[in-house]
């Protein structure tokens, strides 16, 4: 029964290892740790106790407490309104946030999706969290079910319901059936 019990808490052990893959090299810079490595990573940034975004990424990085963690290997965004509901979906290949959470980038192939389906595609991205915006500098798509606009450089809302387009290329409507 013993022997039972033991080789039980063995594998209970392996099976918590195995969720949350963690590589530290515990290096201490001001008695703050170092050097942080993980996979499958994700967080929640919050607001007066409310969750404002969820990170998701493949990998995770942090070399000191002074320059931002950066995440990689697919990251994925989902941003909640002030109520806790979902309002849009980021897509990214990397990314990168500060220690407060309060400013995130995020680079390579951007996709936004918000619940109305309106799309936005660009290069990359920044996220103020007081301001609940995201904004840009670089070429911009916006899709929406009744037409698309293109432009360099924009703001907007991250549930994508208000925008602007700094310099709008183009504008063109679906023709009606």
């Amino acid at each position: 029964m013993h022997r039972l019990l033991k080789k039980a808490s063995e594998i209970l052990l392996c099976a918590l290892c195995a969720c949350a893959p963690v590589e530290q090299t515990e290096q201490a810079v001001d008695g703050v740790p170092v050097n942080r490595e993980m996979w499958e990573w994700s967080t929640h940034i919050t607001d007066r106790g409310k969750s404002r975004a969820q990170v998701r990424a493949g990998s995770f990085q942090q070399v000191s407490k002074d320059e931002p963690a950066r995440f990689s290997d697919g990251v994925r965004v989902v941003f909640f309104n002030s109520q806790g509901d979902t309002v849009s979906t980021l897509k990214a290949d990397r990314g990168e946030i500060n220690a407060s959470g309060d400013d995130m980038k995020v680079f390579g192939s951007v996709v936004v999706v918000a619940r109305d389906r309106t799309q936005l595609q660009t290069d990359s991205l920044r996220w103020q969290r007081d301001e609940d915006r995201i904004m840009g500098e670089g070429h911009v798509t916006i899709s929406r079910p009744d037409g698309t606009e293109t432009g360099v450089g924009f703001n907007a809302s991250s549930d994508l319901k208000q925008w602007t387009l700094l310099f709008v290329n183009t504008r063109m409507r679906r023709k009606e059936p």
